[in-house]
């Protein structure tokens, strides 16, 4: 380490390792019924590539391909190995994603250790933050430091956070469960002072994004942490994030040689990689104690820099509220955006509202969730706005937040995303637990409390609800392949109505979801009418041989149909009287009352070789023959 960082402190070790050991074993225990979670989704095509692989030195074709224009070799490369060891066991799956989630969480333990340990060296020796450090004060009656609990507090807040059921639950998000795992340990070389920190993060960084694109802009910690961690000059923070950016063109390399996706992701990924550069240089620029006189400048101007965020705050909401064209229409991504991220980050809730997904107005939620939590986290900075300028750590901590929310910044639909960003937040939470006193801390620890208490009874009702999702789709992908057998790969399925997003989890059916039960798919797989997210109860009926009338009861507007069966894009919500002409036939959907109707008129020939199926009541059901 250079002379202006501070050797990291050490603790008694039985009480870091005892207190990890909780946090894994809290971790295990909370999850542990996610084992019985099945198969759900897109789980099916990552199962349908894995069963070409006969033999695990097959998986190794994984880096020579795309996945709808993805290029993740190392988490399809961890499913091959799923694969090798119990074949399409949904149980193995989620053993593994559950490992991986404890293995992240000792991490958040490592990462947030180290941070508190070593400002609380500098705080013991009387120093200010960042100067060298020769003398550790002792340990009060033989107990650990009082820095000692951020371990603790962060990796419990990161396990058992509301928002991260998606990532452990889901096989599918085993993606980002893995990236986080290389980026967290990378972080934990960098700010634990072990040897071979120029060169060993770097490393670790190659297999992040090889896991998943959402860790490529971990360079920004780089560069942040020499600036604030190491304080180092201009020159060696250039020489130490060079292999950083080396790892990146690599990377870009092989996206585009070997799995044929575009180098830098395409056009519509241009301005993050501009951001992207605009925050390097600007830690750059940061180097040789230059971050020193911003922060002096920031103090000296606290007024000024608050009547700014307010005119910042006020000029957004005109944009978002006025017709101002592309610029209204960047406000209002960007807007609901953060308020997805605040919802999710700073609440133990996971849901947002209760209504039909995307036809409800989430984005009016998630605007409404910044309009209130931007001003109340800027009032929060405020308030401790000297002790986080005076923080290496808050400054280095702010960087690598940025660096896990640029990839995702367009990006609302699931909550896996926030999974990386989940685990700042939840360091920043244990650090600033740690170093308060006093009556304050004991406050800061009853609120950590409460929101561990509600955000674990969250993700319970959550597994209960991926639970019921994979038996309802396995129990779904039998009664079609029933109906099908003893033909392969033959027989024309329809469903009715089909399942997605109900209670929250997904519940998509696709051709590969018919492949599990005796590796057959049908020839054909078509769907009317989606139902989503809220379960809906369903009655399907042959009024004539050629005409099928499905009642919904109580609609609550959460049906979507389609013209070509492909593209569901005519919900029924405002609109509750359509006429549309199918591949299949004329459907006419009309209201009755507190009930919807649907009315399929088939086209002549039809249903003679169509098996119909229709989801209602949380089960798919098949419709029988016309008598006759």
């Amino acid at each position: 380490m250079t002379a202006g960082a501070a050797p990291p402190a050490r603790t008694r070790p039985p009480f870091a390792a005892a207190s990890a050991a909780v946090v894994v074993l809290i971790a295990l225990a909370l999850y542990w019924p996610a084992l019985g979670a099945g198969f759900v989704g897109d789980d099916f095509m990552i199962l349908h590539r894995l069963g070409r692989v006969e033999e695990f030195a097959e998986a190794l074709r994984f880096f020579r391909g795309e996945f709808f224009e993805y290029y993740r070799p190392l988490g399809f490369l961890s499913h091959a190995i799923d694969w090798t060891i119990a074949g399409a066991d949904a149980r193995q799956f989620h053993r593994t994603n559950l490992l991986l989630h404890a293995i992240n969480g000792l991490l958040v333990f490592g990462i947030a250790h180290a941070l508190a340990a070593r400002a609380g060296v500098q705080t013991a020796d009387g120093r200010a933050a960042g100067t060298t450090v020769r003398e550790q004060r002792p340990s009060i009656a033989g107990r650990p430091q009082s820095w000692a609990i951020a371990g603790p507090i962060a990796a419990l807040l990161f396990v058992l956070h509301a928002s991260s059921h998606e990532a452990v639950v889901w096989i599918s998000a085993r993606f980002d469960l893995l990236a986080t795992a290389w980026a967290l340990a990378a972080v934990w070389w960098m700010v634990s002072g072990a040897p071979g920190s120029r060169w060993g993060p770097p490393l670790l960084f190659l297999p992040a994004v090889l896991s998943k694109e959402s860790t490529v802009a971990l360079p920004i910690a780089a560069a942040a942490w020499a600036v604030f961690g190491r304080r180092a000059t201009t020159r060696d923070t250039i020489a130490r994030l060079a292999p950083w950016i080396v790892v990146l063109v690599v990377y870009a390399l092989l996206r585009q040689a070997a799995g044929g996706v575009p180098a830098t992701g395409g056009a519509a990924r241009a301005p993050k990689l501009i951001a992207l550069a605009a925050v390097i240089g600007l830690l750059i620029g940061c180097a040789s104690g230059r971050w020193l006189r911003l922060r002096n400048w920031m103090l000296a101007r606290q007024g000024f820099l608050a009547v700014c965020g307010i005119v910042a705050a006020a000029a957004a909401g005109l944009a978002w509220s006025l017709p101002l064209g592309s610029i209204s229409a960047l406000v209002r991504e960007k807007l609901t955006v953060a308020g997805f991220v605040i919802y999710y980050l700073f609440t133990p809730w996971t849901e947002a509202g209760t209504g039909a997904g995307y036809l409800e107005p989430l984005g009016r939620i998630y605007a409404g969730a910044a309009l209130a939590g931007v001003p109340l986290l800027g009032l929060v900075v405020w308030s401790l706005r000297r002790r986080l300028l005076n923080a290496d750590a808050a400054w280095f901590l702010a960087a690598l937040l940025v660096a896990t929310l640029l990839p995702i910044s367009a990006l609302t639909e699931g909550r896996r995303y926030l999974y990386l960003p989940s685990a700042v937040v939840s360091i920043a939470a244990g650090a600033a637990v740690a170093a308060l006193g006093g009556r304050a801390r004991a406050m800061a620890v009853a609120a950590v409390a409460v929101f561990l208490a509600v955000s674990s009874a969250r993700i319970a009702g959550k597994i209960d609800d991926w639970i019921w999702a994979g038996a309802m789709t396995a129990d779904g992908a039998r009664l079609a392949d029933e109906a099908l057998a003893p033909a392969c790969d033959a027989g024309h399925v329809v469903f009715l109505t089909s399942p997605v997003g109900v209670r929250g989890v997904y519940t998509h059916f696709y051709y590969e979801t018919f492949e599990l039960p005796r590796g057959c798919t049908p020839e054909t797989f078509q769907i009317v009418a989606r139902v989503v997210r809220v379960d809906t109860r369903v009655e399907a009926r042959w009024i004539d041989r050629h005409t099928i009338v499905l009642t919904i009861p109580q609609y609550r507007g959460n049906v979507v149909l389609s013209e070509d069966l492909r593209r569901f894009d005519l919900p029924l919500a405002d609109v509750r009287s359509r006429a549309i002409v199918t591949p299949l036939g004329e459907l006419r959907a009309e209201p009755a009352g507190a009930s919807q109707q649907l009315i399929l008129r088939l086209d002549p020939g039809q249903g003679a070789s169509l098996l119909f199926f229709y989801f209602s009541d949380g089960r798919i059901r098949r419709l029988p023959a016309f008598p006759g």
